[in-house]
């Protein structure tokens, strides 16, 4: 299908970093007595970035199984999947106990802070796996199209087919002129 983005990973990603951001300042501003209207609207977008979350660690794992890996990112990528879960399981507690609070009517007093306090610390977590996933494609390639070009072989990875010259445009083109 041509609208389902290729790898999907890096499309889903970002969504529950910017939602559970976004959540947690609509949190804030519906502190203030003239925004209460966007408790509702906040609840529902810590919901989507919990449900993003879970998303985009199922893509993570389906790239990891297309990826090749340089032996050096593995690390990185065994403490990014364990973030990635970790961030998951926090962000869908955050998002139910934002709904239960709603729904029994305790979401009044002091809960709301201390609830913004756990959206602060899961947010914190997405936010800081992002930083690693960011630093394992930008430091080192993963999921880059010269890193993919390698395939494995039993001695390591078998350095990139040589660049095409500069004056060569590659089979079956020809030069005009």
């Amino acid at each position: 299908m041509g609208f389902i983005p290729d790898p999907l990973h890096p499309a889903i990603i970002h969504f529950p970093i910017a939602l559970s951001l976004v959540a947690i300042l609509f949190e804030l501003l519906a502190r203030h007595p003239r925004a209460r209207a966007l408790e509702t609207s906040a609840g529902l977008l810590m919901v989507l970035a919990a449900l993003g979350s879970v998303a985009a660690v199922l893509s993570g794992q389906a790239a990891r199984d297309q990826a090749v890996v340089p032996p050096a990112v593995a690390p990185l990528i065994e403490r990014h999947e364990e973030l990635g879960e970790l961030a998951m399981w926090l962000l869908l507690a955050v998002a139910a106990v934002r709904l239960v609070l709603a729904w029994r009517g305790w979401f009044k007093g002091l809960v709301p802070w201390a609830y913004l306090a756990l959206a602060a610390v899961a947010a914190g977590v997405v936010g800081y796996n992002g930083h690693l996933g960011g630093k394992m494609v930008f430091d080192h390639g993963l999921g880059t199209a010269p890193v993919q070009r390698q395939a494995p072989t039993k001695a390591g990875l078998r350095p990139a087919p040589p660049e095409m010259p500069p004056d060569s445009q590659g089979p079956g083109v020809s030069r005009a002129g």
